[in-house]
């Protein structure tokens, strides 16, 4: 299979398990291998292109808009992802979350909300505003699924212009 098979292949196959369609046990498996694959080389090429001072990542971040509802007590921000990972994501806010404070994220990924607590990895200020990065504490398989199938639809919009990536993949 060439590489525009398996891409349309993986595009088919996500629009159907992303609206809920039961799929076949060998197209299931093949799906999952395939994004898993893509995921990770995404992820390396990602790595690799890092500067001195940025930490190297463990899961894909794309940029990728999600409404997010943050919760503390006595602290509420509605704002919008920067950016968005299966281990968490960043916003640009007007003020940080209370210190130690348990915070409740409320993404809205696609039509349903996904509740998930996340603690602030890194503050920054930038540009009169702060960008506060969130991890997830605890999230659930599910969860992770759930954010990764939100990130595959970014992922395959941008994936034509990702050469280093496709050069890389083994289809």
């Amino acid at each position: 299979m060439d590489r525009s098979e398996w891409i349309s292949r993986l595009e088919l196959l996500h629009v159907r398990q992303r609206s809920g369609e039961l799929l076949r046990e060998e197209d299931r498996d093949w799906y999952r291998a395939a994004r898993d694959a893509l995921t990770k080389v995404a992820l390396s090429e990602q790595n690799a292109r890092l500067a001195g001072s940025e930490r190297f990542r463990r899961s894909l971040r794309v940029q990728r808009a999600a409404q997010v509802l943050l919760e503390a007590p006595d602290w509420t921000c509605r704002t919008m992802t920067v950016d968005l990972g299966a281990g968490g994501f960043a916003c640009l806010l007007e003020a940080a979350p209370p210190k130690g404070a348990p915070v409740e994220a409320t993404l809205l990924l696609g039509n349903e909300p996904l509740n998930v607590p996340v603690e602030a990895a890194d503050v920054r200020g930038q540009g009169g505003l702060v960008r506060v990065s969130f991890a997830f504490v605890a999230a659930a398989e599910w969860a992770r699924d759930r954010i990764e199938s939100f990130l595959l639809d970014g992922i395959l919009e941008q994936l034509v212009f990702w050469d280093e990536v496709l050069t890389r993949l083994r289809v």
